[in-house]
Protein backbone atom coordinates (compact mmCIF):
# COMPACT_ATOMS: atom_id res chain seq x y z
CA UNK A 1 0.00 0.00 0.00
CA UNK A 2 1.31 3.72 -1.00
CA UNK A 3 2.18 6.02 1.56
CA UNK A 4 1.24 9.84 1.29
CA UNK A 5 2.82 12.96 2.94
CA UNK A 6 1.70 16.50 2.23
CA UNK A 7 4.28 19.33 2.56
CA UNK A 8 2.61 22.35 2.27
CA UNK A 9 2.83 25.67 4.41
CA UNK A 10 0.75 25.40 7.57
CA UNK A 11 -2.37 27.36 6.18
CA UNK A 12 -4.77 25.98 3.03
CA UNK A 13 -3.57 27.60 -0.30
CA UNK A 14 -2.90 25.73 -2.68
CA UNK A 15 -2.10 22.32 -0.34
CA UNK A 16 -5.93 22.39 0.74
CA UNK A 17 -7.46 20.70 -2.18
CA UNK A 18 -5.53 17.71 -1.97
CA UNK A 19 -6.15 17.64 1.63
CA UNK A 20 -9.66 17.45 0.96
CA UNK A 21 -9.34 14.44 -1.73
CA UNK A 22 -7.67 12.65 0.72
CA UNK A 23 -9.83 12.91 3.04
CA UNK A 24 -13.00 12.54 1.17
CA UNK A 25 -11.38 9.70 -0.11
CA UNK A 26 -10.57 8.13 3.41
CA UNK A 27 -6.79 7.96 2.44
CA UNK A 28 -4.46 8.68 5.37
CA UNK A 29 -1.94 11.00 4.76
CA UNK A 30 0.89 12.57 6.93
CA UNK A 31 0.04 16.73 7.02
CA UNK A 32 3.36 18.01 7.14
CA UNK A 33 3.04 22.14 7.95
CA UNK A 34 5.92 24.01 6.91
CA UNK A 35 6.10 27.56 9.16
CA UNK A 36 7.75 30.77 8.25
CA UNK A 37 10.51 31.53 8.87
CA UNK A 38 11.72 28.89 11.33
CA UNK A 39 11.43 26.43 8.38
CA UNK A 40 10.98 28.37 5.27
CA UNK A 41 13.23 28.78 3.49
CA UNK A 42 15.98 26.77 4.83
CA UNK A 43 15.93 22.74 5.12
CA UNK A 44 12.69 22.69 4.14
CA UNK A 45 12.82 24.81 0.85
CA UNK A 46 16.37 22.61 0.66
CA UNK A 47 14.15 19.11 0.00
CA UNK A 48 11.37 19.87 -1.73
CA UNK A 49 11.92 19.12 -5.78
CA UNK A 50 11.93 22.95 -7.01
CA UNK A 51 12.20 24.95 -4.08
CA UNK A 52 8.35 25.33 -3.59
CA UNK A 53 5.34 23.99 -1.97
CA UNK A 54 3.19 22.42 -2.08
CA UNK A 55 4.69 18.74 -2.77
CA UNK A 56 3.66 15.40 -2.65
CA UNK A 57 6.03 12.32 -1.38
CA UNK A 58 4.30 9.23 -2.72
CA UNK A 59 6.58 6.06 -1.78
CA UNK A 60 9.45 8.15 -1.46
CA UNK A 61 8.88 10.14 -4.69
CA UNK A 62 8.21 13.63 -4.99
CA UNK A 63 5.59 15.23 -6.74
CA UNK A 64 5.86 19.46 -7.00
CA UNK A 65 3.08 21.46 -8.41
CA UNK A 66 -0.43 22.10 -6.57
CA UNK A 67 -2.94 20.72 -9.28
CA UNK A 68 -0.61 17.78 -10.62
CA UNK A 69 -0.56 16.68 -7.24
CA UNK A 70 -4.67 16.88 -6.67
CA UNK A 71 -4.95 15.91 -10.23
CA UNK A 72 -2.98 12.82 -9.50
CA UNK A 73 -4.63 11.52 -5.97
CA UNK A 74 -8.29 12.26 -7.30
CA UNK A 75 -7.44 10.01 -10.44
CA UNK A 76 -6.03 7.64 -7.71
CA UNK A 77 -8.91 7.95 -5.73
CA UNK A 78 -11.77 7.50 -8.73
CA UNK A 79 -12.89 11.52 -8.01
CA UNK A 80 -11.87 12.76 -10.99
CA UNK A 81 -14.79 11.34 -13.51
CA UNK A 82 -15.61 7.93 -14.86
CA UNK A 83 -14.14 8.47 -18.22
CA UNK A 84 -11.63 10.54 -20.44
CA UNK A 85 -14.55 12.87 -21.51
CA UNK A 86 -16.00 13.32 -17.85
CA UNK A 87 -12.46 14.33 -16.67
CA UNK A 88 -12.00 16.67 -19.25
CA UNK A 89 -14.76 18.36 -18.23
CA UNK A 90 -13.72 18.23 -14.64
CA UNK A 91 -10.07 19.39 -15.45
CA UNK A 92 -12.32 22.16 -17.05
CA UNK A 93 -14.03 23.54 -13.83
CA UNK A 94 -11.10 22.99 -11.74
CA UNK A 95 -9.39 25.17 -14.66
CA UNK A 96 -11.87 27.89 -14.17
CA UNK A 97 -11.91 28.14 -10.46
CA UNK A 98 -7.93 28.11 -10.45
CA UNK A 99 -8.12 31.49 -12.64
CA UNK A 100 -10.30 32.56 -9.65
CA UNK A 101 -8.14 31.60 -7.20
CA UNK A 102 -5.04 32.60 -9.17
CA UNK A 103 -6.23 36.49 -9.94
CA UNK A 104 -7.27 36.86 -6.10
CA UNK A 105 -3.55 35.71 -5.42
CA UNK A 106 -2.17 38.43 -7.81
CA UNK A 107 -3.71 41.21 -5.72
CA UNK A 108 -3.88 39.32 -1.96
CA UNK A 109 -0.38 38.73 -1.56
CA UNK A 110 0.95 42.02 -2.40
CA UNK A 111 1.78 44.61 0.37
CA UNK A 112 -1.22 46.29 1.96
CA UNK A 113 -3.40 44.62 -0.03
CA UNK A 114 -6.70 45.24 1.65
CA UNK A 115 -8.17 48.17 -0.75
CA UNK A 116 -7.24 45.59 -3.57
CA UNK A 117 -9.29 42.92 -2.09
CA UNK A 118 -11.77 44.94 -1.48
CA UNK A 119 -12.08 46.06 -5.25
CA UNK A 120 -11.25 42.15 -6.56
CA UNK A 121 -14.46 41.06 -4.31
CA UNK A 122 -17.05 43.88 -5.40
CA UNK A 123 -16.08 43.70 -9.19
CA UNK A 124 -13.53 41.12 -10.45
CA UNK A 125 -14.65 38.01 -8.25
CA UNK A 126 -18.15 38.12 -9.62
CA UNK A 127 -16.90 37.74 -13.40
CA UNK A 128 -15.63 34.86 -12.51
CA UNK A 129 -18.46 33.35 -10.44
CA UNK A 130 -20.50 33.83 -13.25
CA UNK A 131 -18.31 31.96 -15.52
CA UNK A 132 -18.11 29.07 -13.20
CA UNK A 133 -21.93 29.01 -12.26
CA UNK A 134 -22.17 28.69 -16.22
CA UNK A 135 -19.98 25.89 -16.76
CA UNK A 136 -20.78 24.17 -13.28
CA UNK A 137 -24.85 24.14 -14.99
CA UNK A 138 -23.47 23.12 -18.29
CA UNK A 139 -21.62 19.37 -16.69
CA UNK A 140 -23.03 19.26 -13.85
CA UNK A 141 -26.25 18.36 -11.65
CA UNK A 142 -27.90 20.06 -8.68
CA UNK A 143 -25.46 19.51 -5.86
CA UNK A 144 -22.46 18.29 -8.21
CA UNK A 145 -19.78 20.23 -10.74
CA UNK A 146 -19.89 17.15 -12.98
CA UNK A 147 -22.24 14.56 -13.45
CA UNK A 148 -24.06 13.17 -10.22
CA UNK A 149 -21.16 12.26 -7.90
CA UNK A 150 -18.61 14.04 -6.47
CA UNK A 151 -15.07 15.19 -8.42
CA UNK A 152 -12.07 16.98 -6.85
CA UNK A 153 -13.54 19.91 -8.71
CA UNK A 154 -17.11 19.94 -6.54
CA UNK A 155 -13.97 19.90 -3.35
CA UNK A 156 -11.74 22.67 -5.22
CA UNK A 157 -15.10 24.80 -5.68
CA UNK A 158 -16.06 24.61 -1.95
CA UNK A 159 -12.44 25.43 -0.72
CA UNK A 160 -11.97 28.32 -2.86
CA UNK A 161 -15.60 29.84 -2.37
CA UNK A 162 -15.14 29.56 1.37
CA UNK A 163 -11.97 32.03 1.03
CA UNK A 164 -14.46 34.34 -0.32
CA UNK A 165 -17.93 33.87 1.92
CA UNK A 166 -15.01 35.02 4.63
CA UNK A 167 -14.66 38.00 3.20
CA UNK A 168 -18.21 38.53 2.13
CA UNK A 169 -20.89 36.49 2.99
CA UNK A 170 -23.02 37.41 0.49
CA UNK A 171 -20.68 36.76 -2.46
CA UNK A 172 -22.67 33.85 -3.44
CA UNK A 173 -26.34 34.83 -3.20
CA UNK A 174 -26.34 35.07 -7.22
CA UNK A 175 -24.90 31.44 -7.62
CA UNK A 176 -27.28 29.21 -6.90
CA UNK A 177 -25.78 26.14 -8.84
CA UNK A 178 -22.19 26.57 -6.42
CA UNK A 179 -24.32 27.07 -3.43
CA UNK A 180 -25.64 23.46 -4.38
CA UNK A 181 -22.20 21.84 -4.55
CA UNK A 182 -21.34 23.83 -1.75
CA UNK A 183 -23.92 22.26 0.35
CA UNK A 184 -22.85 18.85 -1.22
CA UNK A 185 -19.47 19.19 0.10
CA UNK A 186 -20.22 20.11 3.75
CA UNK A 187 -23.00 17.20 4.06
CA UNK A 188 -19.72 14.53 3.49
CA UNK A 189 -19.33 12.90 6.66
CA UNK A 190 -15.33 12.33 6.03
CA UNK A 191 -15.33 16.18 5.44
CA UNK A 192 -16.92 17.83 8.23
CA UNK A 193 -15.06 15.55 10.55
CA UNK A 194 -12.05 16.92 9.10
CA UNK A 195 -13.11 20.69 8.68
CA UNK A 196 -14.39 20.02 12.63
CA UNK A 197 -10.78 19.55 13.45
CA UNK A 198 -8.81 21.77 11.01
CA UNK A 199 -6.76 24.09 12.15
CA UNK A 200 -7.28 27.88 12.06
CA UNK A 201 -5.28 29.51 9.86
CA UNK A 202 -4.97 32.88 8.29
CA UNK A 203 -5.27 31.79 4.88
Amino acid sequence: MSTYTLTYFNGRGRGELTRLILVAAAVQFEDVRVTWPDDWPGTAQADSPLGQLPYLTIDGIKIPHSLAIARLVAKRFNLAGSDDLEQAKTDAVVDTITDLQNAFYLVAFKDEPDALIAKFIAEDANTHLERIEKIVTLYGTEGYSVGSSLKWSDLHLFDITSTFLALDVNILDKYPRIQAVRRTVESNDKIQAYLKDRPETSF
